[in-house]
């Protein structure tokens, strides 16, 4: 018989160890898949904000859409530049505001990066059937938004 808590059930029972460890799962599978593009799943998502709908953005209109501090923002910009996926200049729409653009670099990659971790995500969620992931897309969902700016 064994005492580890997770195999007998105890902790498994518990909603935020399997959220914790849900993540960490999920997280490993996406480190993997997207190893080849040279970028994280913060950056993908970044990146795919950028290329979602062609507007400009600032890094502080960026940090609020994607859920980061300021500073955090401008670490990761700055990592995204160096790697050549994005640049920072003037907006051509108003001269006063600075936004971050896609190179023609980033926007391939966010392509075929996002590609992976959509890939990534089914792999991880093909236990289920495909109405069970959906549901729990659609959960975790309202839980995001109903918990969200808390």
């Amino acid at each position: 018989m064994t005492n580890d808590p997770a195999q007998t059930g105890l902790l498994t029972q518990r909603l935020g160890y399997l959220v914790k460890h849900a993540h960490l799962q999920l997280a490993e599978r996406l480190a993997e898949a997207l190893g080849p593009y040279g970028v994280h799943p913060r950056e993908v998502g970044i990146l795919s904000v950028l290329a979602a709908d062609g507007e400009e953005r600032s890094q502080h209109e960026l940090a609020q859409l994607i859920g980061v501090d300021r500073t955090t923002m401008v670490a990761v910009v700055d990592e995204l530049e160096r790697k050549g996926l994005v640049e920072r200049h003037r907006s051509e729409r108003d001269r006063r505001r600075n936004v971050v653009v896609l190179t023609p670099a980033g926007v391939t990659c966010q392509r075929e990066a996002d590609r992976a971790r959509a890939e990534a995500e089914e792999a991880y969620l093909a236990p289920l059937d495909e109405a069970s992931a959906r549901a729990l897309t659609r959960a975790l969902r309202t839980l995001y938004a109903a918990h969200a700016g808390r």
